[in-house]
Order: structure tokens, then sequence, then C-alpha cells
């Protein structure tokens, strides 16, 4: 979601916002359905689209009652997870509800950064990446933010 969507959404509590990220993501799902390879040369224009709009918005997550975020543990036996990020309002709303009923805790809503995950990525190195939009578009990002 674009910064000053947000803030336009908790001054007027307007629910519509723009995510250049979720519509590119999308167009990039609907080319490889198409293309059938994610290798394909044209989607280079698209990839280079999601790199540009990453750092441009702001994102929310879940966090818990110590106020760390939901780790999705790769494997069971692993230690290493990524976190679920949304790109605006209504994805937030679909794919909390469906996460929180994994959990037992006290899940809430945190808005974080790209910066923020550059530190999460420094500070933790059981720390793999996220998921964006995990129950619509589930998209999957690295812990640099890239494919």
């Amino acid at each position: 979601m674009k910064p000053d969507d947000y803030k336009d959404y908790q001054e007027n509590n307007v629910k519509a916002s723009k995510s250049q990220l979720k519509e590119y993501i999308q167009i990039y799902a609907d080319m490889v359905k198409k293309l059938k390879s994610e290798d394909a040369i044209e989607l280079e224009a698209v990839k280079k689209n999601i790199l540009d709009a990453y750092p441009d918005e702001i994102y929310f997550t879940l966090v818990d009652e110590a106020q760390k975020p939901v780790k999705l543990t790769l494997t069971e036996s692993s230690r290493q997870y990524i976190i679920p990020v949304f790109t605006d309002m209504r994805e937030y709303a679909i794919g909390s509800s469906k996460i929180s009923k994994l959990f037992l805790d006290k899940l809430d809503m945190k808005v974080i950064t790209p910066s923020d995950i550059t530190k999460l990525a420094d500070e933790d190195e059981y720390f793999e990446g996220f998921v964006i939009n995990p129950h619509s578009q589930n998209f999957n990002m690295s812990r640099n933010g890239d494919f």
C-alpha cells in the first residue's frame, strides 16, 4: 500500500487502497500461466517493475503479544521461517483471519516497511524471506527483497 493511502485510511477510514506491487504480481502470475515458464524473457520487464515497486510501499504483517512477527516455518524440523505480509487492508483482513486460526496467541496488525524487513534479515539468520498475500497471490520474496 502506498504510504499516502494508508494515511488516508487512518484519517478517513477509506477502505480502498492502491498497491502497484499487488498489480505487478498479478500481471506476473497471469503471464507465467500463459508462458508456462518463469524464465521467459517476456517476464523481465514485469520482474523489474516488481523490484522497483517493492521499496516504495508499506506492508502489513501479524505480530504476537511480544510484537514479534508471526513465523511460518519452512519445515517441521527447521528453524528457518518466512513471514506473511499483505499489500493492503483488504488482503490483510482476509489473510489475517485465515492465519489467526492457526495460532493460539492474540495476533495484531503491524505496519512493516522494506527497511524493517532488511533489519529483520540482518538480525535473524533464520529469517529466509516473506510471502506476499499468502491466501491469494502467494508470492515469495527472499530476505533481501529478491525473487
